[in-house]
């Protein structure tokens, strides 16, 4: 399907600036420290020689580059860690990408209330660590870099196996303070747990990857850390009656944590045969519950052969399946969303045209990662390739599903609307983006629908 043009107001034409100028511009105003040129993979978004990066330090030097730009004409690329930054169709143009990874200070935390405020360019990993000393945690596990900030996680909406339990950030985000185009700062939500009166506006920039304001602090709640962990992993054969027991599992008393659903593979140390599929529970929890738990999945799939982990496997597993997601071998990362009881049916659609290809599901909510190498249509005349994730997702959507294309090389993303088809949403997000980013000045062409 074609990508619908970017809504990008035409009232005043550009500028013409070059790199250099807009480095000097910014280090001139800000500081030296404030803004380098990077080259590289350093803050890539597609496949541009050189980029511009700012780093504001504060809400107020946010606010004032973003004015800046702003008054200048300049496209902007929100930015993180810039982990994540060549997802997405190509932008429009853009002159400046704005990193908040120095806006990384922990502003309030209150143990005792459950609480924590953020600055947006926080590392999600070293705030756990921090709130370890209390036992507690913010209950997120987005596949990615430990680097990722949590301002990222949430634009991005990124998650990984513990959604099963504790669901995606929006679910954990209490308040925030983003700055718009014009440099305006504004707050939804709060700083404590409570009932929001209105529009939740937290969960409207949860997932909007940077394409309405920037996100510059968040509030979250928090969940005591369970105190004791065990992984149980089931095997088979086949994924069809693997996927069967998830649903059985899923429609009994047995709540774990995390249950992935796995293709035969070799890299992520698990005690089974490399041939064979698998299902993986990770249940935390107290040790009487988890015991009573592993006690009534084991008589759920007593037909399945099955293993309980030691707690160095199943922390060796754990880990090396987070950081294979992202893995600089996948040339492909797709990630396909179906109803449970649509799981198996999505896996054949899969395998029928993408034979080559690996993948990971949340079998509990039916949410599928197809990874796969450069060679994936190695067999195929480059223009027919992109024809096969556009079946895909044909098939996927017919089902009430999406398929969203998060990596791929770029000659194939060019010719895909990586987002897909959103059908009658995108006339809300068109509008939305109307309202809160008028002149297209953030990532423009680059989300849903073209915004």
């Amino acid at each position: 399907m074609p990508i619908a043009p970017p809504v990008i107001s035409e009232a005043e034409p550009l500028r013409q600036v070059s790199a250099d100028q807009i480095l000097h511009r910014l280090r001139e105003m800000f500081g030296e420290n404030r803004a380098r040129l990077a080259t590289g993979d350093s803050f890539l978004v597609i496949d541009e020689p050189e980029r511009v990066v700012a780093f504001p330090h504060d809400l107020n030097e946010l606010s004032e580059i973003l004015k800046l730009a702003n008054d200048e004409r300049w496209r902007v690329i929100p930015a993180g860690a810039g982990t994540w930054l060549t997802v997405g169709n190509r932008p429009v143009q853009f002159q400046l990408v704005v990193s908040t990874a120095k806006m990384n200070r922990v502003l309030e935390y209150e143990p005792a209330d459950l609480t924590a405020t953020l600055q947006s360019g926080c590392s999600l990993a070293e705030f756990n660590q921090q709130a370890a000393q209390h036992r507690q945690f913010i209950p997120l596990d987005p596949f990615g870099e430990t680097k990722s900030t949590i301002g990222g996680i949430i634009a991005s909406a990124s998650s990984g196996t513990l959604r099963c339990a504790y669901g995606t950030p929006r679910d954990w985000m209490v308040g925030v303070t983003v700055v718009h185009p014009n440099g305006g700062v504004s707050k939804a939500g709060g700083k404590v747990v409570k009932n929001v009166a209105g529009y939740d506006l937290c969960k409207l920039y949860a997932g909007s990857f940077g394409s309405l304001a920037m996100i510059a602090e968040m509030s979250f709640k928090l969940r005591a850390l369970p105190p004791t962990e065990k992984t149980l992993v089931f095997y088979a054969a086949d994924a069809e009656s693997l996927c069967g027991l998830a649903l059985k599992l899923s429609d009994s008393d047995v709540q774990p944590s995390a249950m992935e659903l796995v293709s035969p593979t070799g890299d992520l140390s698990l005690p089974i045969e490399s041939n064979r599929f698998a299902l993986a529970l990770r249940f935390l929890n107290e040790a009487e519950t988890i015991e009573s738990q592993l006690n009534d999945a084991t008589r759920i799939g007593h037909e399945f052969d099955r293993v309980v982990l030691s707690t160095n496997d199943a922390e060796m597993f754990w880990r090396r399946y987070h950081e294979t997601e992202t893995d600089e071998q996948w040339a492909f990362n797709l990630r396909l969303s179906a109803l449970p009881a649509d799981l198996n049916a999505v896996l054949n659609d899969v395998r029928q045209l993408l034979p080559r290809a690996s993948w990971r599901a949340h079998a509990g909510n039916g949410v599928l990662r197809v990874l796969a190498k450069e060679d994936l249509f190695d067999d195929l005349q480059t223009k027919r390739r992109p024809k096969f994730i556009a079946e895909l997702r044909h098939l996927t959507q017919a089902r009430g599903g999406q398929l969203v294309v998060l990596e791929a090389p770029q000659i194939i993303k060019d010719q895909l609307d990586t987002w897909g088809d959103v059908g009658t949403t995108a006339r809300l997000m068109r509008e939305l983006k109307n309202r809160f980013d008028p002149d297209a000045q953030l990532s423009p062409g680059r989300f849903v629908a073209g915004i």
